[in-house]
């Protein structure tokens, strides 16, 4: 004869109904709290940038920099405080704006940072092919200006580059230093001076500086500039005298000068 079976459903006391209920509201209140702490964070204005602080407000204004800012980071997360790259956003002010530097940018919480910058200040004109540049001590070009001719200020023209950009390095720490300390020995001379500085004018002459009495002067960045302003004014006295008919003097052998007469 055969036994019966019968299935008996498993009965859950009521220690453990209350133990269930009280995990599932720790997980709701888990969630509930990371929700609230998401959208206290990157939804709502809590962290969102709001006061902006210049060094200096001609150069930058609070428009410009939200633009900037919003375009770092997608779907307006750019604006968070917490989110905020300054390195990113210090690389994005540099490129659009060439005319700053030394850019240093502190977050405060909750809603304001602040950025800190040096202008570049002008030394001299650096022209190419393409226009004229205003350029900085460390050979920068930083702003378009029209080529000015009898300025005080120093002007480069430099036969050697074609396309730049603003912010691009035109000019090499050494060749600045040569030019700016042997235009200043020329300077102390009171005899003559130089209207401009011209970078490769032809395949054999690296460097030609240009007199305001129509006549050149052929150079070596690598020479000493007090020599080589002693050596020309040497060769003035003691040879050619008479510049009037003068063409150019090549300096750029130290032992052996030279010129040459039109």
């Amino acid at each position: 004869m055969p036994s019966s079976r019968y299935y008996r459903f498993k009965t859950i006391s009521k220690e453990e109904k209350i133990k269930k209920i009280k995990i599932l509201f720790f997980l709701f209140f888990l969630l509930a709290i990371i929700l609230t702490v998401f959208w206290l964070i990157f939804l709502s204005s809590f962290l969102k940038i709001q006061n902006i602080n210049f060094s200096d407000n001609t150069v930058l204004n609070r428009d410009n920099i939200l633009s900037i800012i919003s375009n770092i980071n997608s779907f307006g997360l750019g604006e968070n405080l917490l989110i905020l790259s300054k390195s990113r956003l210090k690389s994005e002010l540099a490129a659009a704006f060439p005319s700053i530097t030394d850019i240093t940018i502190t977050k405060k919480l909750f809603n304001t940072i602040t950025i800190d910058f040096h202008k570049r200040i002008q030394i001299g004109i650096w022209c190419n092919s393409a226009g004229c540049y205003y350029f900085d001590k460390t050979g920068v070009a930083f702003a378009k200006t029209p080529e000015t001719e009898g300025s005080l200020i120093l002007k480069i023209e430099d036969l050697s580059k074609n396309n730049i950009l603003l912010g691009d390095k035109v000019l090499d720490d050494n060749l600045i230093n040569f030019i700016f300390a042997f235009n200043a020995k020329i300077s102390e001379n009171n005899k003559f001076k130089i209207l401009e500085f011209k970078i490769k004018p032809n395949f054999s002459v690296d460097l030609e500086a240009v007199t305001n009495k129509n006549w050149s002067i052929y150079l070596d960045e690598k020479q000493e500039p007090a020599a080589a302003v002693n050596n020309l004014l040497s060769i003035l006295e003691e040879a050619v005298k008479n510049t009037g008919n003068l063409e150019y003097v090549d300096l750029r052998i130290p032992s052996r000068v030279f010129y040459k007469l039109k």
